[in-house]
């Protein structure tokens, strides 16, 4: 090996760990802040066909039929329910969209309950234009709920919470209510083997449009009465702290009617819904695929590109250190052999 060999290696050695620790420190924020919020989105199209359903089943404890002559409760033992809220993307209106410069998805869903036998106990339809990131509701791209326009701007969406939830109150627009409702965080839980923040929306019989029935119903002479419709519902969510998607839900829904004094003169329906395990299991595995690459640019890939870049510049500085020692070295006893003239003036 030539003289100065090692030297030269040692030293191009140490400015390559250097400069690659230089690097790998500097990738560590651009992927926390530049490339996270890239990745930190939902689908323009929910699911893999550009649909989603979600599935609750539960128990209809009353329902009255006020379209029956005879005014007679329908039904006055409990009966089993299913529940489904089945969401279609809008492509070409999340493109026009997306060309105004609004980073939003398009969605219509139909929200339906009906009883084993088929008889609908309800349905919702609405339209929700959502911010992909933050949820935040938008007041465009033709928004409504069951055929009227409603004003959304400033709630968040009934379907997703947002990327990196936080542990705060949520604005939860309910389609019943046509109103953002506070949806608070009251711990966390497990579902499947994920971990979930735990919300709940408890709101007290709230005026949601008027009806006309007969008068006979409250007691009085007059043919029909006008009578105000009031949505009562305690709402529990369970969503995936990431991705923001709810995984388990369950609710308890009252509907009743309301003479002028704010009483209940009749019970619509009351029912009780939870999720079901199908459900959950899907929501859970399409958090986990949309979670894992937004998690390693967030949290996994910087924290990697720290610790190398310790690593490297660590070798860096040690390898600086050695070739200045030994440039020292190099100068106090060089390795040229030393001649006859050099021996004799080192002794004289």
């Amino acid at each position: 090996m030539e003289p100065g060999t090692g030297s030269r290696r040692r030293r191009i050695l140490a400015r390559a760990a250097l400069l690659l620790g230089l690097l790998l420190l500097v990738a560590a924020p651009i992927l926390r802040f530049w490339v996270t919020p890239l990745l930190a989105q939902s689908p323009r199209l929910p699911g893999g066909g550009g649909f989603v359903t979600a599935t609750s089943t539960g128990t209809l404890t009353a329902l009255f039929d006020l379209e029956d002559p005879a005014g007679t409760p329908a039904v006055v033992t409990p009966i089993p329910i299913t529940r489904t809220v089945t969401t279609r993307g809008d492509a070409a209106a999340t493109q026009a969209a997306e060309a105004q410069g609004s980073n939003v998805a398009v969605t219509d869903s139909v929200d339906r309950v009906v009883t084993d036998d088929g008889r609908l106990v309800a349905e919702t339809q609405f339209r929700l234009a959502a911010d992909r990131h933050t949820q935040a509701l938008l007041d465009c791209c033709g928004v409504q709920v069951s055929g009227t326009t409603v004003p959304m701007a400033g709630a968040g969406s009934p379907l997703r919470l947002p990327w990196f939830t936080p542990q705060a109150t949520y604005p939860y627009f309910d389609p019943t209510l046509l109103t953002a409702v506070d949806l608070a965080p009251i711990g966390t839980d497990r579902v499947g083997d994920a971990d979930a923040l735990k919300f709940q929306q408890a709101t007290a019989p709230t005026a949601v449009g008027t009806v006309q029935v007969p008068g006979r119903l409250v007691g009085s002479e007059r043919p029909f009465v006008t009578l105000t419709r009031a949505h009562a519902v305690t709402r529990t969510l369970w969503v995936e702290p990431t991705t923001g998607i709810i995984l388990r839900s369950a609710e308890r829904i009252r509907d009743t009617l309301r003479d002028d004094a704010g009483r209940d003169v009749v019970t619509l329906a009351t029912m009780t819904l939870a999720s079901t395990p199908a459900a959950e299991a899907a929501a859970v595995a399409t958090a986990r695929a949309q979670a894992q690459p937004v998690l390693w640019a967030h949290a996994y890939g910087p924290a990697l590109c720290v610790a190398a870049s310790v690593l490297l510049l660590l070798l860096g500085i040690v390898l600086v250190v050695r070739e200045v020692r030994a440039a020292r070295v190099e100068q106090d006893f060089p390795d040229e052999w030393a001649t006859f003239d050099d021996l004799k003036e080192a002794f004289d």
